[in-house]
């Protein structure tokens, strides 16, 4: 059964990673793939056999060439000592492109594409993980670069068969957890309903809660910013606590519990943005260690339009950045802002 996506941890410990920000005219260098990964034949059927087999789990890292978040989760998270053991203890990794043209046999045995498959599984970012069971079907999976942490919680989850007994949302909860602020964070632009809204804005849910360590970072170095506060202000943005049991009326006259809606929403870590349309369907989501110029482009794909003719937000997001960097504007796309040390 799948457990839900994993995003931008909050409930978990500080983010760890601080790399130096991308020029306005290069892009982000390449990284090699491991060569301890799992020497396959590209046969997910047979790879998730083996590996129950040995008593582990199969695990699908899924990147695309020139990707920084990529480069950042195997050279920096992958060489800890105890991710590096959790990994060779418990996983059999297989890495596909999210863009590849290699021929490959799906968990169920059916030939495909490295791209063909990266599509059907709904591979929006990069790097994706999906961890599956032995019948498999998804365990977990994470969209977007996990801090170490993060990395961590996600392994412990999938190799005590956590995911057979509770949510990892559940799992988390229980988890100890750093020191953060008691309240939610405040924004000039959020709502903390629907009353107000004007039909035909797009629509943004912010799911929170206090006690959350990247919900503050979040606030900090990403809706803090000018920038950002100008995709926002087209949007009706409100602000949800993940454990709420007030109700909320939503624009199609519905009235539901928060937590309702989150578990509807199948929200599974704090903090995450869903982005929907006007009519109320759900267009993107950010569930990721998410820098500021990606939430911002997230934003503007759903405020555009740009989704009903381009799929594909990770074109979207590649054209921009080309852009930026062609009218001499700086594209952070894994470094240190300026503007906040946290990341």
């Amino acid at each position: 059964m799948i457990k839900g996506l994993v995003p931008l941890l909050a409930v978990l410990m500080y983010t760890s990673i601080a790399v130096a920000e991308t020029s306005t005219t290069s892009h982000p260098e390449p990284f090699g793939i491991p060569d301890w990964f799992k020497n396959s034949f590209l046969d997910l059927s047979e790879d998730n056999a083996e590996a129950t087999d040995e008593g582990k789990h199969l695990l699908v890292l899924f990147t695309q060439d020139f990707c920084p978040y990529c480069k950042a989760l195997i050279e920096k998270n992958l060489t800890q000592k105890k991710i590096r053991e959790s990994l060779d203890a418990n996983f059999d990794i297989v890495h596909l492109n999210m863009w590849g043209d290699r021929e490959v046999f799906d968990i169920h045995g059916e030939s495909t594409t490295e791209k063909a498959i990266a599509k059907a599984l709904k591979v929006q970012f990069t790097p994706t993980l999906i961890f599956f069971d032995e019948s498999g079907q998804p365990a977990l999976r994470t969209n977007g670069y996990l801090s170490s942490t993060e990395m961590l919680a996600s392994l412990e989850y999938v190799s005590t068969r956590e995911y057979q007994k509770r949510s990892i949302l559940e799992f988390l909860r229980d988890s100890p957890r750093a020191s953060a602020r008691e309240s939610l964070g405040s924004q000039p632009f959020f709502q903390q309903s629907f009353d107000g809204y004007q039909v035909g804005s797009p629509i943004a849910l912010v799911f929170e809660q206090t006690d959350c360590i990247d919900c503050d970072t979040l606030h900090e170095c990403v809706f803090a910013k000018d920038s950002f506060r100008e995709q926002a202000e087209l949007f009706h943005t409100v602000q949800l606590d993940l454990w709420s049991t007030k109700t909320i009326t939503l624009p199609d006259g519905r009235s539901i519990p928060v937590n309702r809606l989150a578990q509807e929403l199948k929200i599974s870590y704090t903090p995450t943005v869903v982005l929907f349309n006007p009519d109320f369907s759900e267009v993107i989501r950010a569930e990721a260690q998410l820098r500021s110029f990606h939430v911002e482009s997230l934003f503007e794909y759903v405020s555009g339009g740009v989704y009903a003719t381009e799929p594909q937000f990770q074109r979207f997001i590649d054209t921009r950045a080309d852009k930026f960097r062609e009218q001499g504007k700086p594209v952070s796309i894994l470094g240190t802002d300026e503007n906040c040390k946290a990341l």
